[in-house]
């Protein structure tokens, strides 16, 4: 009895994985339900004996048809990747030796992922495209509106990740912010800087270490990682901050 819940279990949980589940994935079903399942609820358990069969076609023509034809080529992509690494001209006789074994596997991933693209909701390479760069999209957008609300008197971190690169547009719009927000918004963005390379390599740390900011000067001492290059003449003036906290820190080795 523990063995059949078991299997129910996985059988459940695999169910938003199913193929079908995705409405991209079942063409038939959909042209079924959208001309031929009546709307009103009496029509629909009147016409219930002759649409149920059909709709069980459907379903059978979506599983066993529609769908699997609608990923050959993703399968076909993903048995080609095998050879798209191989560089002849870097390692010439290891990829020629392995040949043999790619011919072999070759139909048998194309296969597989025939297969398990037919029974379950894989991505292909183009949907995954266009889901990064939807990502990216938010990203980009929810960077704007985190500068925007620092000039606007905000301090706290953004809501979601920042992009990883940045174009001239976020570059000016985090300048912008820089010059117009308060000393807990620069802090902010400075935070971020040296967790983001990209965000990082633009900053002026040697402006942003010597902020007018006491609180600000103090915080960077105290967590900015020691990789951020601090000018010799910034780290001196530290050292003589009118602030006896800024002082302590800039005499002390960074260790972080």
């Amino acid at each position: 009895m523990n063995g059949h819940r078991l299997l129910l279990w996985c059988l459940c949980a695999m169910l938003p994985a199913c193929a079908w589940a995705r409405r991209e994935n079942r063409p038939v079903w959909n042209a079924f339900e959208e001309h031929l399942v009546p709307q009103s609820q009496g029509a629909f358990l009147a016409t219930l004996p002759l649409t149920g069969p059909v709709g069980l076609l459907s379903i059978a023509a979506d599983t066993l048809v529609a769908h699997p034809l609608q990923v050959v080529d993703d399968a076909a992509e993903d048995a080609a990747d095998l050879w798209r690494q191989v560089d002849l001209d870097a390692d010439y006789y290891t990829e020629a030796g392995f040949a043999p074994l790619r011919a072999v596997a070759t139909p048998v991933w194309f296969c597989c992922s025939f297969v398990g693209r037919s029974l379950f909701d894989v991505p292909s390479a183009e949907s995954r495209r266009l889901d990064a760069e939807q990502v990216a999209a938010e990203r980009r957008a929810g960077a704007l509106q985190w500068f925007a609300a620092l000039v606007a008197g905000g301090h706290r971190g953004p809501r979601r990740s920042l992009p990883e690169k940045f174009d001239a547009e976020l570059f000016a719009a985090m300048d912008d912010c820089l010059a117009k927000t308060s000393a807990l918004g620069r802090l902010a963005v400075y935070r971020e800087a040296w967790k983001n390379p990209s965000m990082s390599e633009h900053v002026d740390w040697g402006l942003a270490f010597a902020d007018s900011s006491a609180v600000v000067r103090f915080e960077l001492l105290l967590e900015a990682p020691a990789s951020i290059q601090v000018p010799d003449a910034v780290m001196a003036k530290l050292a003589a901050d009118p602030e006896e906290a800024v002082r302590t820190l800039a005499k002390q080795p960074r260790k972080r």
